[in-house]
């Protein structure tokens, strides 16, 4: 299966999950499989604390910089590098910095 993310329009989300802001993201759900995302987060906006239940996050960094705030602090994240969230982790994503922050995110749904 394929999808083709330059066919998609990036949506506009204020205040993603409470966060600072708005974000661009363009995502891709399926049926069994969970979601695939790419989102760009602006400068000085965020994606607010939320927690992962029915699935868990990995999070490939495209370009920009952002800090990933869990509950066991606070870490930097740079491009090539890779973030997860296990299933019932939580976190957000803030970018305090002067570029966009673009990742990549597959989403599995966990059963």
């Amino acid at each position: 299966m394929v999808f083709d993310f330059r066919d998609l329009e990036a949506k506009k989300v204020e205040h993603m999950r409470d966060g600072e802001g708005h974000v661009f993201t363009k995502r891709v759900d399926q049926e069994g499989m969970g979601g695939i995302i790419i989102n760009t987060i602006p400068p000085g906006c965020s994606i607010g604390l939320h927690q992962h239940t029915t699935n868990f996050e990995v999070c490939y960094i495209i370009s920009g910089k952002a800090y990933e705030v869990t509950p066991e602090g606070k870490e930097l994240l740079e491009p090539g590098m890779v973030a997860y969230c296990p299933n019932m982790g939580s976190h957000s994503l803030v970018n305090e910095f002067d570029e966009d922050f673009v990742f990549f995110g597959v989403l599995p749904d966990v059963k």
